[in-house]
């Protein structure tokens, strides 16, 4: 199926619609002026076509030898640590962060992508009574509005839907919604309600409503947790700091009294060793910041020889599930209140597609990347079967993994050896704990994604009272400060898009929830060549020339459908602004291909690497390397175990060229 547009001039500008199912299609089409002068001046001015890209790799790496020592070094690229480094850069700090992969590459992209408060966390603190549960909920609300407030282009509001079907249950619900508000206060986002069984249907009818009596709505926040994360590195490279990817700390440097003044690293696409001193040193590893504590317990900063149980950090795996558009409504999510395991389970619409989950198991230690099990993916349909009119598929499963939720205690009140994995983690409270050793390393874990931006005013403030830094520093700024692509961002913004550069809808909406006001950097590679607009997945196969294989009679072009808008224009966008560095960071990370659509994401590899060779200048065996690391990467995301047959190489794609 194609989708033609009309020529209108002899200016052409490629573009991209989405037909009936989600088909993606890219199109030639004319570009019409407006004649009204003063309203496109009006309607176009928030646009920045021009902007310098943050330093090179290179130019960080420079930065790092030619800088004798930091401020503040900070150990981890997560959502924690780059939010300390946005406080701690903008406060007037000289900052210097290093992670070991990438931004995101760990739990920070692996969460349910809600930015909420808790509702199960209230329910236990009325039932419990406990005061520390509370806190938490009330901490979450505040920061929720905070993330709305200064990422717009990466934060919606969501409503989600509580089906109820039992009668006595609706005032139940019901109650504890208008709770959750109430402790929301002035910052709650739309009052809680009670919708009928006819408008549950209406809105949801996917649901069983054989025994739905009412279904009750509150309303949360829903977010794009990795693209977030890259957005805090690079808002805290504009404000001046040191922030590298794939740097892996080796080493802490101690002076001879047992203090910490910084960390050995080193670049691992070079192999080159940095030392890195600073003032104050930051542990924000997440579920890792015992691998960082073991190495401050030896006199010489290096990590221990035999493996230890974990003593902070008590790690649990969560598993998601990534469903078809239509396992729940479009911009309403569902809730089940109470899984066979005593446990919430939330269906929440995510990038046109629906985001099942979690699950809560206790683990030994947090590894890098595990596989989420063939268990808890059924587990998760069960689940979602108790409430679907239709037979809940495994087929359906587009993507799948696991993540790892840091929660901590005290490590001082631990004694070693004990194994983590035999208590349950359900009974821990997600709060974060900041933590100072005698040798001066700070850490800091716990915690979800809703509370990064506090957790990080905290840690910057305990710097601020234990370290001299020889001058007067400014009080926090993050409460107000608009992270990148949220400046001028508007809910109406991909129409914008649209009008300026005539490009379809989902495209548009793609680019605008994404970027936000940096939708245009990426439009103005995107309309400079066939190749920009090419989605991923059709940049490797060397059989394809847009010109010869795509144009029509009637000057369009039209390529074969796929379900995902990621076009080359964005793929470069992200070399040139935000450190991809390799195949898995783009499909994972930066477009989210991988999370969205595993199969889709396993066809763009070749794609993704032959732009990144050219790009970055690889040689052949470079190139091998990441291509069968991205492999192996989205080979763990959930894919059946009889999928690999189905699974088409670029190579053997067939191109409905030129077709009428």
């Amino acid at each position: 199926m194609f989708g033609f547009f009309r020529k209108r001039s002899t200016q052409l500008v490629l573009g991209a619609t989405a037909l009936a199912g989600g088909a993606y299609t890219v199109a030639v089409f004319s570009k019409s002026p407006n004649n009204n002068a003063e309203y496109n001046k009006a309607f176009y001015k928030p646009f920045r076509k021009e902007l310098e890209p943050p330093p090179s790799r290179e130019s960080l790496l420079n930065r790092i030898k030619s800088t004798p020592k930091y401020d503040v070094l900070i150990i981890g690229g997560g959502a924690t640590g780059t939010g300390v480094a946005v406080d701690a850069a903008t406060r007037g700090l000289n900052v210097c962060l290093l992670e070991k992969t990438d931004f995101a590459a760990e739990t920070s992209s692996k969460s349910t992508k809600m930015a909420h408060g808790g509702v199960r966390y209230l329910e236990k603190a009325i039932f419990k009574l406990s005061k520390a549960q509370l806190d938490l909920v009330i901490e979450a609300l505040n920061e929720r509005a905070n993330m709305l407030r200064t990422a717009p282009h990466l934060c919606s509001v969501l409503p989600i839907m509580i089906p109820v079907y039992e009668w006595w249950k609706i005032p139940y619900y019901y109650a504890g919604c208008k709770l959750y508000d109430w402790f929301a206060g002035s910052q709650n986002l739309r009052a809680s309600t009670v919708f009928s069984r006819e408008m549950t249907t209406a809105i949801a009818p996917m649901l069983n409503d054989s025994e739905l009596k009412a279904s009750c709505v509150y309303h949360d926040g829903s977010f794009n947790d990795a693209r977030m994360n890259t957005t805090l590195a690079i808002t805290a490279v504009d404000h001046g700091a040191t922030v590298l990817n794939y740097m892996e700390v080796k080493q802490l440097i101690k002076s001879p009294e047992n203090k910490v003044l910084g960390a050995i690293a080193v670049d691992r696409e070079s192999g080159v060793e940095y030392e890195i001193k600073a003032t104050a040193t930051v542990n924000a590893t997440g579920p890792y910041a015992d691998k960082i504590l073991e190495m401050d317990e030896d006199p010489n900063g290096k990590p221990p020889k035999t493996p230890q149980f974990p003593r902070m950090v008590v790690p649990s795996s969560g598993v998601h599930v990534v469903l078809p558009e239509y396992y729940c409504p479009r911009d309403t999510g569902l809730l089940d209140p109470s899984t066979k395991d005593g446990r919430v389970m939330f269906f929440l619409p995510w990038q046109g597609k629906v985001l099942a989950g979690t699950t809560d198991n206790p683990l030994k230690e947090a590894v890098s990347n595990p596989a989420p099990s063939e268990e808890d993916i059924q587990d998760i349909l069960n689940e979602l079967q108790n409430y679907i009119t239709f037979p809940v598929q495994r087929d359906d499963v587009l993507s799948a993994w696991s993540g790892i939720r840091p929660l901590v205690r005290d490590p001082s009140t631990v004694p070693k050896g004990l194994d983590p994995s035999t208590s349950s983690t359900q009974g821990l409270v997600r709060s974060h704990l900041i933590y100072t050793t005698e040798t001066g390393l700070v850490t800091i874990s716990g915690g979800k994604w809703t509370t990064y931006r506090e957790m990080a005013e905290e840690t910057v403030d305990k710097l601020l009272k234990d370290f001299d830094f020889g001058r007067t520093l400014k009080p926090c700024q993050t409460k107000h400060l608009i992270l990148v692509g949220g400046e001028d961002y508007t809910k109406n913004y991909s129409a914008k898009l649209m009008h300026t550069y005539h490009i379809p809808l989902t495209l548009a909406k793609h680019l605008s929830h994404n970027y936000g006001t940096r939708s245009p950097l990426i439009l103005e590679l995107y309309v400079k060549s066939d190749i920009n607009k090419l989605p991923v997945v059709l940049a490797g196969n060397k059989s394809f020339t847009p010109s010869k294989d795509s144009v029509t009679k009637n000057n369009e072009l039209s390529y074969a459908s796929f379900d995902e808008p990621f076009t080359v224009a964005e793929l470069k966008y992200s070399l040139l602004y935000e450190y991809t560095r390799t195949p898995a960071d783009f499909i994972a990370r930066r477009s989210r291909l991988a999370f969205l659509n595993a199969r889709e994401a396993l066809r763009a590899v070749d794609g993704v690497t032959t732009i990144m060779k050219e790009e970055l200048g690889w040689d052949n065996s470079t190139a091998q390397r990441m291509r069968e690391e991205a492999r192996g990467y989205i080979a763990k995301m959930g894919l059946p175990p009889n999928s690999e047959d189905s699974l088409v190489p670029n190579s053997n794609i067939e191109l409905l060229a030129g077709a009428v």
